[in-house]
């Protein structure tokens, strides 16, 4: 369905979210990814590991908000079947701005216990911050592909940060 939806899309990421506003931000994503679920309920999709169709560009750029609060999500170019973790993951690191010079590894920790906790049941924490490092592989891999350094850098220098900072939870 096309539709206009009244309210401000944000032009850029920012760590300035508050803590009600990245638990209003997961809890939209999961409302958006039980909404989907039931589109993969085929053995053939659980047995290949899809659980959901994942928007795969849940920044606060592809969400309109509506008095600081977002209320839709918009841009679903890149929507495919996936896991939960694999777009949380990309999720978490946009709407934290993971990596950012804003906000110091505690707060950031904890500023993900907020974000995890409000989608709800989640797929295991260090699924997630896996899957967290593994969109920032892929984006730095893209940067490299495309001959966009700042991409590549930008990606590479969040990684280093979510590593350093988070991997050991992505250690299982």
């Amino acid at each position: 369905m096309l539709a206009w939806i009244e309210g401000d899309v944000p032009a850029d990421l920012s760590a300035a979210h508050d803590d009600a506003v990245l638990a209003a931000a997961a809890r939209l994503t999961r409302r958006y990814h039980d909404a989907t679920a039931a589109l993969l309920a085929a053995p053939a999709a659980a047995a290949a590991g899809l659980e959901v169709v994942c928007h795969n560009d849940l920044s606060p750029c592809n969400f309109v908000f509506r008095a600081g609060v977002p209320v839709a999500i918009i841009d679903f170019d890149a929507a495919v079947p996936g896991t939960r973790a694999h777009d949380l993951g990309y999720a978490a690191w946009l709407w934290l701005d993971l990596g950012g010079p804003d906000v110091e590894a505690s707060g950031q920790r904890r500023r993900l216990g907020v974000f995890l906790d409000s989608y709800g049941p989640v797929p295991d924490r260090a699924e997630v911050v896996a899957a967290i490092l593994h969109r920032q592989d892929l984006l730095v891999a893209q940067g490299r592909r495309v001959g966009d350094t700042a991409l590549q850098r930008w990606a590479a220098g969040c990684r280093a940060w979510t590593r350093d900072h988070l991997g050991d939870e992505a250690v299982a």
